[in-house]
């Protein structure tokens, strides 16, 4: 049940994190963590949530879209509906963390060249990731396009909940490739240290405009208004 799912998911990163401390600490590690280097000092605490910031925005924000989601799918739908978002957003997720692979994978490189004044380094990692990260979403795109019923089968046998899914799916991907341009885009900000600009493109999307829409157009629109709304914002 949801409670098993949840319980597994604490498990898991509890498991995980413990995993990777052993490793820093352990001798296998070419930068080991050591106990008397680890004061906080408020400056270098201070850089460190300025630059988590972006990815803590973007995330709180996942989660007030979520809600915002799911009640108004709830006002104008029903619990069907809620289903249906559920597997447009599993679809979605899929290509969308693929992306976040690539830019946590980015973010490093981009961080030391940045730093060591390679900026000729940090472009072409910039090109190469867009590049990368635009093929994936473009996939993700002919996918829910053209391959819709058969994607959203995976998750449900339910005929009504298929057909509704895959309807709002090819909706909600309609501007899906030039995601992972917005993504790489913020990421970049955020590992060359310029945070105030990582902040702003994460909140732009999702509060600035995705919000709104899911406020004002299933006034209009009834339940279509909220997947008009993703594309919009893309």
């Amino acid at each position: 049940d949801v409670r098993g799912a949840a319980l597994a998911t604490i498990i898991s990163q509890f498991l995980s994190a413990a995993w990777v401390l052993r490793f820093l600490f352990s001798d296998r590690s070419i930068l080991r963590l050591k106990r008397e280097t680890m004061v906080l000092k408020k400056a270098r605490v201070l850089k460190i949530v300025s630059m988590g910031m972006s990815s803590f925005a973007a995330g709180f924000t996942n989660s007030v879209v979520a809600v915002a989601c799911n009640a108004t799918l709830q006002t104008w739908g029903g619990d069907l509906y809620v289903g249906v978002m559920t597997v447009i957003h599993s679809v979605r997720e899929i290509a969308e963390n693929l992306v976040k692979g690539l830019t946590g994978g980015s973010q490093p490189v981009l961080g030391y060249n940045f730093g060591a004044g390679q900026h000729a380094r940090v472009i072409k990692t910039l090109k190469l990731t867009i590049i990368y990260a635009t093929c994936v979403t473009t996939f993700g795109f002919i996918v829910g396009m053209l391959f819709s019923d058969w994607v959203v089968s995976i998750f449900t046998s339910d005929a009504e909940l298929i057909a509704l899914s895959a309807k709002g799916l090819r909706i909600v991907v309609m501007f899906f490739p030039i995601i992972g341009f917005q993504m790489v885009t913020a990421n970049f900000f955020q590992s060359i240290g310029m945070a105030s600009k990582a902040i702003f493109l994460s909140l732009t999307r999702q509060m600035m405009v995705l919000l709104p829409c899911l406020i004002i157009l299933p006034r209009f629109f009834g339940v279509a208004g909220v997947w008009y709304s993703m594309p919009i914002s893309d």
